[in-house]
């Protein structure tokens, strides 16, 4: 592949690092012009940025007043005034007073660039500034120079120091005289480095590539900066589709890495670097192992140093702070070292419980010495890799697995790695090469639902899973029959086995009525084992999920995969990916209540806590913010959400929702008026073969663009046709969003149905919903104001703005004067609810500041003309006859008029086609 700089591979030039640290610089800012305020002190660690914050405020300071800048040098942090050296030219150190000749010299010079900035001798109302890098290394002498020149109003000081060591003497004096500000510098959060990754590569970047160097480089800019340069200089980073994509598992040893570690490093005791050197080994690891080996005082210096830390309180778990150290002092132990320190600390980690992070490392720290680990350890840690993302490792330890007894566990484990891997016809060779070789129940059924989840990803017919279901069966009976003392619990798994496959097959096919009998027996299986049960119960309640959202009953929905999500398993037992299949239900009902927020915070806490399910999820979070903003109304937001949504889904979509975010787009796309666009989309649109919550309104979307792109020919008949089959398969959620999407698209005809259907259905949206159908159904100016307050307190702004409108419009003929000043106060609320936040407190991606307009794209004829009688005052409907037009049509004018003006309602057309006349 040749991108278009004419590398091959997606290789070229790295951007320059981007400055990162906007936030901070502006605290800096504002704290120096706080009355009051004489000092800033910026604590940080090494590579997270200070000095370029420096720089930044010198480069900018330097245009306004005298800056002098002075850098810490441990090499000079003995000698009195040493760092003072470049401004101290004619200063005599035989003078009688070596301070006051010093104290002279740096007032001479800031009166030298004063004068540079100034030649007319007048000065501006703010202080000089000192600022200072590294502080920490700095002489006692110069400090107290520094110190005097604050002290007496005559400089403002901004210095950074290192974390590890104080400042020197009287510098604190300034922080306890209340004079100084201190500011902390924090690692990048996700958001942050994502946008780092983008900045430096310079286009957008896989979700789950941007997440896996953040949390490779611990948010750490410097780190972060050399391993996007290091992938990239060794091919590990290439652009498919127009997105950089990143192989997580490749090493991140390099050069460049070690030296920038060394150097963190330096001047830590043997006794710390033993320490450090047996937590980077053996990680996370109880302090008290460590101490036993190398003394109290070695641990103490790495968390004086910020090099480890605790985990979660009351945890007495050690692990390194930052990811790099571990793999770059990993590979500085020399594989005898490494092995001398194995032996002694191996019988003290033995015995002990032990988190799944613990065992994969220690497995591995086994492999790469040489050790002979058991193939049940090799197998469990392989699983822990494969269900963490961490592929190669998965294939590696599974590759070691030559024993009979877990020969086709291996295989799932592998089957997995490649389900990961977006290799989902591989997957299922592997599955499928030895199951015939099970010879045993527990071997039939392991993977069983990764075999489900395979065949549905590749869209093979759901009977292939009823095949499958009827295998488990077949095989319980028999080995029932050759184990008669056993029979019972042989059945009993294998039917349970059997149900589960079932119900997957049930999701698919969206036959949620039949649903709660297989749930039901499910949960009331006998002869178990408790982790078979804990799973049984874990999928019931998934699966019920599921069935309640789709039958309206979204609210109870959210709360039993949320119970689902409560129940805890051990992980290293099957390689199906359980947490991703609740997610997914979990959000499907948030969005399905009209629960933006809760949404939102579900993306945010699965992005954190359990980083590696975006390579799973990381487009499907895509899905879920452009949904949020279709359904608010949001239409040029949504488009371009979803649009890095496919980009990112085509790479990999384990969750199968590439359908879905390409039918919403198409339908986002034929919105807006963007014909080709729309076209493109549907032709490319394949059908996902998910969960059918999800099918159905894909299908509903694709309906949706497909009619608009019919030049808006009659009523949609076939959303309506949607909403029939739903009503017969009694999933009312799914006939209220056909109706909902046929109501955005004009018609009114299914008003009363929608609001008969919306009265049955949990959540805010289909309450809003409801409430705007009886509106129209009456025709009431007032009701209709009311129903656009609830529309747009659920963030339904595109449906709020329809309501008022038309209740505007109803009030100005025979209502009070102060009703529609009311309805006119709401639908600029609306407005600001449009253009400021969007649903879920996701930020609109139109304008960080709603208040400064961008400037105005050139509209065509048309968009002016219908722009123009909308800002007059005239209806959609009155302009659509007064120009010949369908309804849909003028809609479709006024949405690109909108994004080209940068506006978000109707309210904001006056002033802006006033700035488009004077422009």
């Amino acid at each position: 592949m040749t991108e278009p700089d004419g590398l091959p591979g997606g290789k070229r030039a790295l951007l320059e690092p981007p400055f990162c640290r906007g936030n901070e610089l502006a605290d800096i800012v504002s704290a120096i012009r706080t009355e009051g305020s004489r000092a800033v002190f910026l604590t940080s660690d090494s590579g997270l940025g200070a000095s370029t914050i420096l720089r930044e405020l010198a480069a900018a300071a330097r245009e306004h007043v005298p800056v002098l800048a002075i850098h810490g040098s441990q090499s000079l942090a003995k000698i009195p005034y040493g760092v003072m050296t470049p401004y101290l030219a004619g200063v005599s150190t035989g003078e009688a007073s070596v301070r006051m000749s010093m104290l002279r010299a740096v007032l001479a010079e800031l009166r030298r660039l004063q004068a540079e900035l100034a030649p007319d001798g007048r000065s501006g109302e703010d202080l000089p500034i000192i600022i200072i890098d590294d502080a920490h290394s700095m002489d006692p002498a110069s400090a107290e120079l520094v110190v005097s020149l604050v002290r007496s109003g005559m400089a403002t000081l901004v210095a950074s120091h290192s974390s590890r060591h104080r400042l020197p003497e009287p510098l604190p004096a300034l922080w306890m005289a209340g004079m100084a500000e201190n500011i902390v510098l924090r690692p990048l959060d996700q958001a942050q480095a994502h946008a780092f990754c983008e900045a430096m590569l310079g286009g957008p970047v896989l979700p789950a590539t941007g997440w896996h160097y953040w949390s490779t480089s611990g948010g750490n800019p410097l780190f972060l900066r050399l391993l996007l340069a290091q992938a990239q200089e060794q091919g590990l980073l290439t652009k498919r589709g127009g997105v950089w994509v990143g192989d997580p598992d490749a090493s991140i040893h390099g050069h460049d890495l070690e030296e920038a570690v060394r150097r963190q490093l330096r001047g830590l005791s043997r006794e710390g670097l033993e320490a450090l050197n047996l937590i980077a080994l053996s990680e996370p690891v109880d302090d008290s192992i460590i101490q036993d080996v190398v003394g109290a005082a070695g641990v103490r210096e790495l968390l004086d140093w910020h090099l480890v830390h605790y985990g979660t309180p009351p945890s007495r778990l050690l692990s390194l702070a930052n990811p790099v150290y571990g793999e770059v002092i990993r590979e500085m132990v020399p594989v005898t070292q490494s092995r001398l320190l194995h032996e002694r600390l191996i019988g003290r980690l033995e015995g002990g419980p032990v988190n799944k992070e613990a065992l994969l490392r220690r497995v591995l720290w086994a492999v790469e010495i040489g050790a002979e680990v058991p193939d049940e350890s090799l197998l469990s840690a392989a699983i822990l890799a494969s269900r963490m993302f961490q592929s190669a490792t998965a294939l590696d330890l599974a590759n070691q697995i030559h024993g009979g007894e877990f020969r086709l566990r291996a295989a799932m484990v592998k089957a997995r790695a490649h389900y990961n891997l977006g290799d989902y016809q591989g997957a299922l060779s592997l599955m499928e090469a030895g199951h015939g070789e099970a010879g045993n129940l527990p071997d039939l059924l392991f993977g069983s639902l990764l075999r489900a989840a395979t065949r549905s990803a590749l869209g093979m017919p759901v009977a292939s899973l009823a095949a499958d279901a009827a295998t488990l069966r077949d095989r319980g009976a028999e080995l029932a029959r050759s184990r008669p003392e056993e029979a019972d619990s042989l059945q009993a798994l294998s039917e349970s086995g059997a149900l589960l496959v079932e119900l997957m097959a049930l999701s698919r096919q969206g036959r949620y009525s039949e649903m709660a009998g297989l749930t039901a027996l499910l949960t009331s299986a006998d002869g178990l084992s408790e982790a078979a049960m804990r799973l049984n119960r874990t999928m019931a309640l998934t699966m019920d999920s599921e069935r309640l959202i789709a039958q309206g009953f979204p609210q109870q929905g959210m709360e039993r995969a949320a119970q689902a999500y409560a129940i805890e398993h051990s992980e290293e037992n099957d390689v199906f990916f359980l947490p991703e299949t609740i997610l997914l239900r979990l959000l499907a009902a948030a969005m399905c209540c009209g629960d933006w927020q809760g949404a939102a915070r579900t993306l945010e806490e699965f992005s954190l806590d359990a980083g590696p399910v975006v390579f799973s999820f990381g487009g499907g979070a895509n899905v879920v913010r452009g949904m949020a903003f279709l359904r608010g109304g949001k239409v040029a937001d949504a488009l371009e959400i979803l649009l890095a949504g496919i980009d990112a889904l085509r790479i990999s979509d384990p969750q199968q929702l590439l359908g879905f975010c390409t039918a919403m787009a198409a339908y986002a796309a034929a919105r807006l008026g963007t014909t080709e666009l729309a076209r493109q989309l549907v032709d490319a649109h394949v059908e996902g073969t998910g969960m059918f919550v999800v099918v159905s309104h894909e299908r509903a979307y694709l309906a949706g663009a497909r009619y608009l792109l019919g030049n808006d020919a009659g009523a949609p008949v076939e959303l309506v046709a949607l909403a029939d089959a739903a009503l017969a398969d009694r999933s009312t959620t799914l006939e209220l969003n056909a109706l909902a999407i046929a109501l955005e698209l004009g018609d009114e005809s299914v008003v009363p149905r929608l609001g008969r259907v919306a009265a049955t259905v949990e959540g805010t949206w289909a309450h809003a919903l409801c409430q705007y159908a009886r509106a129209l159904e009456c025709g009431d100016g007032q009701l209709l104001a009311a129903a656009g307050e609830s529309l747009g307190a659920a963030g339904l702004f595109g449906f709020a703005e329809q309501a008022l409108e038309k209740s505007i419009s109803l009030l100005r003929e025979n209502g009070p004067r102060g009703q529609v000043r009311a309805a006119r106060s709401s639908l600029r609320k609306v407005a600001e609810g449009m253009g400021v936040r969007a649903p879920g407190a996701l930020r609109s991606v139109q304008a960080e500041d709603p208040t400064v307009r961008q400037p105005p794209a050139l509209l065509t004829r048309r968009e002016r003309q219908v722009s123009t009688l909308a800002a007059a005052g005239r209806s959609d409907r009155e302009i659509a006859a007064e120009l010949t037009l369908s309804l849909r049509t003028v809609e479709g004018h006024l949405y690109r008029a909108y994004a080209k003006l940068g506006i978000s309602s109707r309210e904001d057309l006056p002033e802006a086609m006033a700035n488009t006349a004077a422009g």
